[in-house]
């Protein structure tokens, strides 16, 4: 086989790799298993950035530790939660070391939805599994039902979904 075919081939299986561990952190959250979460989504040294938390808040948060983590991921259950994506695109460098993924998502949760773009740095593990070593969360629209019960306006955010990203929501080339 050609050295070039052998890598067209191998950053094809970390492509899949990287979707792979990405939909196992929808799993994991929406099943409420941040033990799934912290093992086979996150490295050791993820750094998470949720901006705009809790949404429409205006807020960010920085979690570096997996205390922080757990305490924010750790309270969301599985009996409201649903967490989508789409336009997911995943850019491999050459050495198939590292792994840019960003995609739109909608969670529906009980009193409304929510949606925004995720944007990670994935790297290799072990048996050739990806682990996210960054994370980040920018929520940027959503409604609440008017008798939701919670302090946060309904409507909110107007921006377009590209603001408060790194990369607008797609990869550079």
């Amino acid at each position: 086989m050609s050295n070039d075919l052998e890598r067209r081939i191998a950053r094809l299986e970390a492509i899949e790799a990287v979707k792979y561990a990405f939909n196992r952190y929808f799993h994991a959250i929406d099943n409420n298993n941040i033990d799934l979460l912290m093992e086979e989504v996150f490295t050791r040294d993820v750094v998470l950035e949720v901006a705009n938390y809790p949404p429409g808040s205006g807020k960010n948060m920085l979690l570096d530790t997996e205390e922080k983590i757990r305490a924010v991921y750790g309270p969301i259950k599985a009996d409201g939660h649903r967490h989508n994506s789409t336009n997911v695109s995943v850019s491999i460098n050459e050495e198939c070391t590292e792994a840019q993924v960003t995609a739109y998502f909608i969670t529906t949760v009980a009193w409304g939805n929510q949606g925004g773009i995720y944007e990670g740095t994935f790297v290799p593990a072990e048996n050739g599994t990806w682990k996210a070593k960054h994370w980040l969360v920018s929520s940027q629209w959503g409604w609440r039902l008017a008798d939701a019960g919670l302090e946060l306006p309904a409507p909110y955010l107007y921006d377009p979904p590209s603001v408060g990203t790194k990369h607008g929501g797609f990869q550079p080339r």
